[in-house]
């Protein structure tokens, strides 16, 4: 066997819940983020606004966001005569800390988010006898402030352009970018003053300092704050030791004090999953938490993506420590934000959302009208929060009964498309079902009065006799009479049907079903030295399919699949220890979506002993 190959890159992320930024492989910070009333979403980076005219073209949709995920790419920079860039290093698990030396000086770089804002902390230490007493420092800002992209594969409701244009002006020590089309503004101080600039984002400043260093020392703070209202001057200027204690907070803050997991690796796997949901992809809406799939590609809510993330959160939630009280927050948050914030228009949840609950894609998906009234049940009932019953138990058992309502005759339920956002050729999808009888399981606990003991069982019959091929497979989907014969990676309730009680792990066409699934005669399957379970969505082993094994592996009692899931999992993970949407079979290296909380945060809630 040869070394193993190093950890692919991406930009490392950091955030408080109001404001998060992604951060390049030497300090540069790329982009900062949050949300907008209006148009869900904001960003501040050195990226143009995608191509209108290629908002269908899938190829032009992932070169686009490679240009997002390069840990090279431009940003808010600092460079310091003298020094260059020696390595990067998470500091006690939270903080992207970055390190540079040159002859008898070195020099470290702090960014983290506090009070909904972003500091940038530079300091300089001299480490010899002839360390200079002064230096020149270079900064570089190439940013504009635009609404997100939502570049998506599969379009499902484009929103209107923005106007590209930006105004740059200084005033009282801080820069301040304008957006007049959104309206939007974001500010970056203290910075010496520079003249006014206007035009299609982004407008590169750049501007030169000289360093005294003081008794060996010298520190300099930025600072950026985003708002969709016009910012409020003068800005306080922290200092050193201000900053140092906001740092020192914002590490006693994130620590991960519970007693599980006790592996090291698995301890630090969880704890970097759920810093990125609480810190990036659990975002503030008032007093609502919207949770985004990620907070860079596409900053969207999917109410199936949320679940899973919810899952971490819930049982993290139950742990103690500084960390768990944010979870459980974020929990009731999201709860709140699905009930009484996200919009459904015609009665249900749309594919997915903006922060501000507004449909972005209109599509009607099945799972996602389930996944809310499960995430409710599981808050009561495993989570240890009965408040989420008392609060939201009537929302939930009022979709429940709509949708018993919108059955079809054949006891079964359409859905316009897979959990994959890919159009169905068959009306009814196996897994999905799966997932509203583990709904309604949960329900007939919580509401014992109601129908929905008798519902569920029903259900069970129903779906086996309908998907049930001759070979004895249950099929992806069906018409009642015809079968698709496929799984995908996305399909996570197949995998927990033995684990949930659908079926017992004994069950032969449910194991015949996960034989066919992880072999060459799935389409959504793909050989190779990293071969595995993913989806015709993305061609190419999925880190969902990871987790799928991982279920199977417990549900069959197979340690050596489950071994074999978790050694995958940290074999394509990146240098952050987040996990992308696709790889290559061939090498693991990422093939789609640096940013992608789904399986991470599911992997992570596995880790805590959740049953998804």
């Amino acid at each position: 066997m040869g070394r193993p190959r190093p950890a692919p890159s991406k930009p490392w992320d950091v955030g408080d819940g109001r404001l998060s930024a992604a951060v390049g492989s030497s300090g540069q910070v790329i982009s900062v983020h949050r949300d907008h009333p209006r148009w869900g979403w904001t960003h501040l980076s050195g990226f143009p606004p995608f191509d209108e005219s290629a908002r269908y073209d899938p190829d032009a949709v992932r070169a686009y966001r490679r240009r997002l995920e390069d840990p090279q790419a431009p940003g808010l920079r600092l460079e310091v005569d003298g020094l260059s860039w020696v390595g990067r290093r998470w500091q006690d698990g939270v903080v992207p800390e970055f390190t540079y030396r040159g002859p008898e000086l070195e020099g470290r770089l702090a960014t983290f988010a506090s009070g909904g804002r972003l500091h940038v902390w530079m300091s300089l230490r001299a480490t010899g006898p002839r360390a200079p007493d002064r230096v020149r420092v270079r900064f570089e800002v190439p940013w504009g402030l635009l609404r997100a992209s939502y570049a998506q594969v599969t379009e499902g409701g484009p929103l209107p352009a923005t106007d590209p244009e930006n105004r740059l002006r200084w005033t009282q020590g801080a820069l301040v970018w304008e957006a007049p089309g959104l309206p939007a503004w974001a500010a970056l101080w203290p910075v010496p003053r520079t003249g006014e600039r206007q035009g299609p984002a982004p407008l590169r400043v750049a501007w030169e300092e000289e360093w005294v260093l003081d008794a060996g020392c010298a520190d300099r703070v930025l600072v950026v704050a985003l708002s969709h209202r016009p910012p409020e001057f003068p800005h306080p200027v922290p200092g050193p030791a201000e900053v140092e204690g906001a740092l020192s907070r914002a590490l006693r803050a994130r620590r991960w004090t519970a007693p599980i997991p006790r592996n090291p690796r698995l301890r630090a796997f969880v704890h970097r999953q759920l810093l990125f949901a609480l810190d990036a992809c659990a975002v503030r809406v008032g007093d609502a938490t919207c949770l985004v799939t990620d907070p860079v590609l596409l900053p969207l809510s999917w109410n199936r993506d949320a679940y899973f993330i919810a899952c971490l959160l819930g049982a993290a939630s139950r742990l103690g420590g500084p960390l768990a009280e944010r979870a459980r927050s974020a929990v009731l948050g999201h709860l709140r934000w699905l009930f009484r914030v996200a919009a459904r228009p015609s009665g249900w949840w749309g594919r997915s959302h903006l922060t501000n609950g507004a449909v972005k894609d209109p599509a009607f998906q099945l799972d996602q009208q389930w996944y809310p009234v499960l995430e409710v049940a599981r808050a009561a009932v495993d989570w240890r929060l009965p408040e989420a019953w008392r609060e939201y138990g009537p929302d939930a058992l009022d979709v429940a009964r709509r949708l018993v309502r919108e059955k079809h005759a054949n006891g079964l339920w359409p859905t316009s498309e897979t959990p994959a956002d890919d159009p169905l050729p068959l009306p009814y999808h196996f897994s999905s079902h799966v997932l509203a009888w583990r709904a309604l399981q949960l329900l007939s606990r919580l509401d014992p009065a109601g129908p929905w003991a008798q519902e569920a069982a029903a259900l069970r019959e129903t779906v086996r006799a309908a998907f049930t091929t001759e070979e004895g497979l249950f099929a992806y989907a069906t018409d009642g009479e015809q079968h698709q014969r496929y799984h995908d990676a996305n399909d996570l309730p197949l995998a927990c049907a033995a684990r949930w009680g659908f079926c017992s792990a004994d069950d032969p066409v449910w194991r015949r079903t996960v034989a066919f699934a992880w072999s060459p005669h799935n389409p959504g399957f793909f050989p190779g030295p990293y071969g595995g379970l993913g989806s015709l969505h993305a061609r190419g082993p999925w880190t969902l399919g990871d987790v799928q094994a991982w279920v199977v592996g417990v549900s069959t009692g197979d340690p050596a699949r489950l071994r074999r899931a978790w050694r995958r999992i940290r074999a394509v993970a990146f240098d952050d220890g987040l996990l992308c949407e696709s790889y290559d079979p061939e090498t693991g290296l990422p093939r789609t979506r640096a940013w992608f909380a789904w399986p991470g945060a599911a992997a992570a809630a596995l880790v805590l002993g959740d049953p998804l």
